[in-house]
């Protein structure tokens, strides 16, 4: 497979199965010690990918391994200190670098813990799911949640290098698959209409098509990204979706024993908002039925109850975006064409939760 470069904001990001000899001389090139190369994993990381990674990479092999357990619940303050004093025990100085081995929760946290340990030691990172693959590897944003609020707490810090490895996705369950698709979904639709129609055309199922869609996914995100890397503006409308899909998905977490994966919340955010795009926008109910066609025919419905829209709503308020007065969303135009800043009612937000409720699945 061939080894694809995208040269983002300040960084670079390796895309390829034969990525490991890129990292092995990336460890080299920088005279990493073994007792100064700590990875940061979670459960399923450390079991499915970590062997790959140590039995293609001999300097890896007596390294420090953190290990954490699985899901968002973990992406708090309390994970940080956790990691902190494992470095602390280890003695990780400015000259070590952690390696962040996971999904987007191992990333967002490491990523967060590197940047504030010491005031700043140097972090990789090497996604093992689609959803940090095609997200959490551009951007340089980097935080945890405070009382299951999405992403209150956090800064921009980019890292070292990302390596990219798609054979790790064989490690994966469809629903895990499902998380980083959604992501994908909204790259095509705020992008062109043609990476939409191209995706259209896709088997979700053949892990063979994975280096292409997460090779163009890449690149949309980085062009919003180097435009405006601290999202004063233009990389707003990166956040098509995610207004509906992070308070969604923050009400999960707080209600529900299985919660929502990222991925699902924002399938759900991507036909509530592109709804309101259809209201505000005029959105063609052609284009607004293809995408919620579509949606529907990879997500599994998620049973809301109108009783649930004012805790939505007000999950809604926590939004970085948001005052107390006004929700501002991103929203499409047509397919490819987005508007940034448009404040949106509480009462077409909600409408919008009920033609969900409402869709025949």
């Amino acid at each position: 497979m061939e080894q694809t470069i995208v040269n983002s904001n300040g960084y670079s990001i390796f895309i390829g199965n034969d990525v490991f000899e890129t990292i092995r001389s990336f460890l080299l090139q920088y005279e990493f010690k073994e007792n100064r190369i700590f990875v940061l994993a979670d459960e399923n990381s450390r079991k499915y990918c970590l062997p790959r990674l140590m039995s293609n990479i001999q300097l890896l092999q007596k390294v420090h391994i953190i290990e954490i357990p699985k899901g968002e619940e973990e992406k708090n303050f309390d994970t940080c200190v956790k990691i902190w004093k494992e470095l602390t025990k280890n003695q990780a100085d400015r000259n070590s670098v952690l390696i962040n081995l996971g999904g987007g929760v191992v990333s967002d946290i490491g990523g967060f813990v590197a940047s504030t340990y010491k005031r700043g030691i140097r972090y990789v990172n090497i996604p093992t799911t689609l959803l940090a693959m095609v997200d959490a590897s551009v951007g340089g944003k980097v935080g945890i949640d405070l009382e299951n609020i999405k992403n209150q707490v956090g800064l921009f810090s980019n890292p070292q290098v990302v390596f990219i490895v798609p054979e790790f996705l064989d490690t994966l369950p469809e629903r895990q698959l499902l998380n980083g698709y959604a992501e994908i979904i909204k790259h095509s639709l705020i992008y062109e209409r043609q990476y939409w129609e191209d995706l259209s055309t896709k088997n979700f199922k053949d892990i063979s098509a994975w280096k292409e869609l997460i090779d163009w996914s890449i690149e949309i995100k980085n062009y919003f990204v180097m435009e405006d890397p601290l999202d004063t503006g233009f990389r707003k409308v990166l956040n098509y979706g995610h207004s509906i899909g992070h308070a969604v998905e923050t009400f999960s977490l707080q209600n529900d024993s299985d919660p929502l994966q990222h991925g699902e919340a924002i399938a759900i955010g991507l036909i509530c908002e592109s709804y309101i795009s259809s209201k505000i926008n005029g959105l063609p109910k052609s284009e607004f039925d293809e995408i919620a066609h579509y949606i529907a025919s990879n997500f599994n419905h998620y049973p809301f109850r109108s009783g649930n829209f004012d805790l939505i709503l007000e999950n809604l308020q926590h939004d970085k975006k948001n005052t107390r007065e006004n929700f501002q969303f991103t929203l499409l135009t047509n397919i490819g064409n987005s508007r940034i800043n448009q404040v949106v009612s509480s009462g077409l937000i909600s409408e919008s939760l009920r033609f969900y409720q409402d869709m025949k699945w």
